[in-house]
């Protein structure tokens, strides 16, 4: 059986290729150096976050987004955020270009899950929305990595004689995560164009982050129990990079709820858009139009 080819969903917009490779490359070496040396002595660990982080604003990436509604350089601060997420490096890149905090982007702890029980938004409207789109961004690159892990794990197990990816239930649960996570895609690309298009102050942006807030919350559950299903225990160990994208996909999940007020609340405002428009499909497709269109 062919290997298979792991890349699961490109982004629907165009991107700078070459400010693609070089984040790409830069976060991957950014990880390797973390994990390879572990946790460390617990009086080392600030000071290795803020070595981290001083390398990342050496790089320009701190610098990527002046500001939350600076439309022209979303594509980039993308670019950037995406790739923190895939390789999971513990530098908060959507905290750090939607707000600008250096501090808190390196003040959580990469190896614990701590539940947000309540909103930390920014003040700031643009910065708010700014926020929740990286959040977004993060989950779908998040998941994509979760999902290739296992696509390339199941390939080398073995079971019963032949690789897992043979058996019929492991390629129907991976099909399954693949849908969540072309659907999180999808639906943060398209809130990802709104902003580039029209910036934070669209009156588009809020429902179509609703709208993303909905599909990465169900797309976390699914990519989450299947990817450790597969996977089995070796899943959960500090050696195996799974679990570094479980803990993110988790918090990030939660921190995307309360910035939106939670997975309810978001389905609530997206039935009284449809209510609004007479109909599913006209407030549907009223989310699909551009400034231009309307």
């Amino acid at each position: 059986m062919p290997a298979p080819d792991i890349r699961i969903v490109q982004p629907v917009l165009a991107f700078d290729a070459t400010l693609e490779d070089a984040a790409r490359r830069a976060f991957s070496d950014l990880a390797e150096r973390w994990y390879r040396h572990g946790s460390g002595p617990a009086a080392d660990e600030p000071e290795r976050r803020r070595s981290l982080l001083r390398t990342v604003v050496d790089l320009g990436f701190a610098d990527a987004l002046p500001a939350p509604d600076t439309r022209d350089a979303w594509p980039d601060a993308a670019v950037i955020i995406r790739a923190q997420a895939r390789f999971a490096v513990p530098v908060d890149m959507a905290l750090l270009l939607a707000t600008g905090d250096r501090e808190a982007s390196i003040g959580g702890d990469p190896s614990e899950y701590v539940c947000t029980a309540r909103s930390d938004a920014p003040p700031d409207t643009n910065a708010a929305a700014a926020l929740a789109l990286g959040r977004c961004l993060q989950i779908s690159s998040a998941m994509q990595a979760a999902l290739e892990l296992s696509l390339g794990y199941v390939q080398q197990r073995k079971q019963f004689g032949r690789p897992l990816a043979r058996f019929q239930a492991i390629q129907h649960s991976l099909a399954i995560a693949a849908e969540e996570v072309a659907a999180s895609v999808a639906i943060t690309d398209l809130a990802l164009a709104c902003m580039v298009a029209e910036g934070g102050a669209s009156a588009r942006l809020p429902a179509l982050l609703d709208a993303a807030a909905i599909v990465a919350g169900r797309g976390v559950d699914v990519v989450y129990d299947v990817c450790h299903q597969v996977h089995g225990a070796i899943g959960f160990t500090r050696e195996y990079a799974l679990h570094r994208h479980s803990l993110d996909l988790l918090r990030w999940r939660d921190h995307l709820h309360a910035l939106c007020g939670g997975e309810l609340r978001c389905a609530e405002r997206l039935g009284a858009l449809a209510i609004a428009a007479n109909g599913l499909w006209p407030g549907l497709t009223s989310l699909m139009k551009g400034g231009d269109s309307e």
